[in-house]
């Protein structure tokens, strides 16, 4: 039996959709019960510690939630729905670096965001994605 017969059928919009789903409500316990709310502040301080002169306010927080769920329900549309396991890894690495680049970009604006939460959801998502693709036939 060859490789592509022995790996079960693809199925990926609904094996996306649970796993964004999973990522979205893994952010939001997170987020409600705190425990990465000490990294959010040790970049709030970090900010807020940079000699840039002018006043550092938090960024609204509907736009952090919108951005995560933008992305957590895009990255693993995109990742299940792309050839080749390289340009999955392209993906995941783009929306890392995409993610993490809020803090100093917005840094440069004055303003604060909370980008722990959003990470834990986007690492969620990547991993989940990049694992059912493994396990599944490519689409075609």
């Amino acid at each position: 039996m060859t490789e592509a017969k022995s790996k079960p059928e693809p199925h990926p919009s609904i094996a996306a959709t649970a796993i964004s789903g999973m990522a979205l409500v893994l952010a939001l316990v997170l987020h409600l019960i705190g425990p990465l709310r000490g990294v959010d502040d040790a970049l709030a301080a970090w900010v807020t510690g940079l000699p840039m002169g002018g006043e550092i306010h938090p960024s609204p927080p509907f736009l952090v939630w919108v951005w995560t769920v933008l992305l957590v329900i895009g990255l693993p549309q995109s990742v299940l729905h792309v050839r080749g396991q390289w340009r999955r890894w392209v993906l995941v690495v783009s929306a890392l670096v995409l993610t993490l680049s809020w803090v100093p970009v917005l840094a440069l604006a004055g303003v604060t965001v909370p980008v722990a939460a959003p990470l834990a959801a986007l690492i969620w998502a990547s991993g989940g994605s990049l694992i059912y693709a493994v396990r599944h036939r490519e689409p075609t």
